[in-house]
């Protein structure tokens, strides 16, 4: 059965997600890092591209407050840490692959070299979804039948995003809309990839809207006529 899976991001007002000089989603406030977490205490899995691992290195380690949270709702106390890399890239030194209780999981492409792919088999499962490029429906389908993930969470970046849309997989959005301009054409935004023509455009629907500060909080669910 495909896992609900819903994305969550932080944005400028202009889209961005994170800062020419690669600082991240820093510019939002702690009130959407509150918010993230408790998302997150629903979810039986995080997923993430490689660049998101990279820039950000996050551990998905939950304690206090948000593991009781997950423990009331008969979940794990820390979620499945999966994350996506078709070349290996991402470093098999990364914090998500310490020790927590949850599986970590890299999903894979048979061009990764086998000096990447050594390493990785050291500290993760990994597993191959495709030949050259990484079929995210096939992830989808692993982290449901073979993981009996439930709730799935997304956390980017912007060609994870993409791609997940692409593939008509994603079924709601969190969106955080911060009062922050950044610019840059070559600044990372919420969904790259190719993009889409007019009659693929997404559409989706608000669900609820609340402002926090001078921040928005939004939630959608992708509408599919």
């Amino acid at each position: 059965m495909k896992p609900h899976t819903a994305l969550i991001m932080a944005v400028s007002l202009d889209g961005k997600i994170s800062t020419r000089d690669g600082a991240g989603p820093r510019f939002a406030s702690k009130a959407d890092g509150i918010r993230l977490r408790e998302i997150r205490s629903h979810a039986d899995a995080i997923l993430v591209g490689a660049g998101t691992i990279i820039a950000d290195d996050p551990t998905f380690t939950e304690r206090g407050k948000y593991k009781e949270l997950r423990l009331q709702r008969g979940l794990a106390p820390n979620p499945i840490k999966a994350v996506v890399s078709g070349s290996g890239s991402v470093p098999e030194t990364a914090r998500m692959f310490q020790s927590n209780g949850a599986p970590a999981l890299v999903f894979t492409t048979e061009r990764i070299p086998p000096n990447r792919l050594a390493p990785l088999q050291q500290v993760a499962e990994v597993r191959c979804v495709g030949e050259t490029t990484v079929n995210f429906r096939h992830v989808v389908d692993i982290l449901g039948e073979a993981y009996q993930v439930k709730r799935l969470l997304i956390e980017g970046g912007g060609q994870v995003n993409f791609d997940l849309f692409r593939a008509g997989l994603i079924d709601e959005v969190y969106l955080t809309l911060c009062p922050k301009i950044i610019g840059g054409r070559d600044v990372p935004t919420s969904v790259e990839g190719d993009g889409f023509d007019f009659p693929d455009i997404v559409d989706v629907e608000l669900l609820d809207r609340r402002a926090v500060g001078n921040e928005l909080f939004l939630h959608y669910r992708i509408w599919r006529g």
